[in-house]
């Protein structure tokens, strides 16, 4: 599964999160963060299960890639 990046940017937009936030609701790195909405990190498990746990009513069509 590859996080849907554009989805998690509106997301951001849309509720005015800071990457900061971002990284603190998903219980991750700032600079994880920073990475995986740049495309330079596809996130594995904390960051695939700290997206799920920060969009809970998103369904996993929208928020990740499916392979």
């Amino acid at each position: 599964m590859k996080p849907n990046i554009e989805y998690v940017k509106q997301e951001m937009e849309r509720r005015k999160w800071t990457g900061s936030q971002l990284a603190m609701k998903m219980g991750i790195s700032r600079m994880e963060v920073s990475r995986l909405l740049r495309g330079k990190r596809v996130g594995g498990k904390k960051c695939i299960g700290g997206l799920i746990k920060t969009f809970p009513d998103a369904e996993l069509k929208d928020l990740f890639f499916l392979d």
